[in-house]
């Protein structure tokens, strides 16, 4: 299979640490050039990794097959839709977009232009993690408590305006109940209680009658800076991940969210965990705000 060109939008932190050493570092993909609001940091991060900076995004568009995002909700949703249009294949980040009606359009236009999609919840594309939850297929699971808990606020890198504006739900709210939803089945029902700007605890029904807890924060000093959790409770006992003891994977992460979403290019299906994911998260999200009061409109 030859290398899937893929051009990059965003070259911010997560950009230059995440998306661009993975798609330049094997040969499933080819950073195919970089797009970001700011050409300079644009060209910065082009010169990296030996390819091309665009200041133009239509002809980022025309010099790739696929388009990956590390850039604001606000931002990726008006121009993954261009680039669906266009038929290039989509690396997308969650939340979707700034609101829930923003993140309906960019699904729309990704299904009437037929564009394969894969959502960035990198959590899921860990060994480790894929492990625990094949396990959970074959346990008998009566209920769940998740624990998204960190001290990532704190730090003036990752708290950007639209994380401030946000607060915590479409940020790590989308990986703790993308884990719940992976190990003990579909979310019928959701619940919220707390600060979306501090602690706050989710309450989800899932189908075959599975009860889950989830806790989140970003504003708690923990070891190690995180903890991040998942214990399935059953009549056979429990069966527990801890994400600190996953050690370093990131290697292999990579490779997997890499050598997938080329898979997926070169099929013309879209990852399981793809687009229409992310939009069922997001709605299920987006209840979960309207009941703390919290509108999700990303202004």
């Amino acid at each position: 299979m030859s290398a899937v060109n893929v051009g990059l939008v965003g070259a911010g932190p997560w950009a230059s640490g995440f998306h661009a050493p993975m798609l330049a570092g094997g040969p499933e993909t080819r950073l195919a050039g970089v797009w970001a609001r700011r050409p300079e940091a644009a060209r910065a991060l082009a010169g990296r990794f030996a390819t091309r900076a665009f200041e133009d995004y239509g002809a980022l568009l025309d010099a790739c097959e696929a388009v990956s995002f590390a850039v604001p909700p606000e931002v990726q949703a008006p121009m993954a839709i261009q680039a669906a249009r266009a038929g290039r294949a989509l690396l997308l980040e969650k939340p979707l977009a700034a609101d829930l009606a923003g993140a309906m359009a960019l699904v729309d236009a990704i299904d009437t232009a037929g564009v394969p999609t894969q959502l960035m919840l990198t959590r899921r594309f860990r060994p480790g993690v894929r492990d625990f939850v094949e396990r959970a297929r074959a346990f008998d699971v009566r209920g769940a408590y998740v624990r998204h808990i960190t001290d990532e606020l704190f730090s003036p890198s990752y708290l950007n305006a639209w994380r401030e504006r946000q607060g915590i739900l479409l940020d790590f709210g989308f990986h703790a109940l993308d884990l719940a939803d992976a190990a003990a089945g579909g979310v019928k029902e959701i619940g919220a209680v707390g600060d979306p700007h501090g602690f706050m605890a989710l309450t989800c029904l899932h189908e075959g009658g599975v009860v889950s807890q989830i806790s989140i924060s970003g504003r708690v000093v923990v070891p190690a800076g995180h903890l991040k959790t998942i214990d399935l409770y059953g009549p056979a006992g429990t069966l527990a991940l801890d994400c600190r003891d996953l050690g370093d994977d990131s290697a292999a992460t990579r490779f997997n969210v890499r050598s997938e979403f080329a898979s997926a290019i070169r099929s013309g299906r879209s990852h399981p965990v793809d687009a229409h994911h992310g939009l069922y998260l997001q709605r299920l999200l987006t209840e979960a705000a309207a009941q703390l009061g919290q509108t999700l409109d990303g202004m």
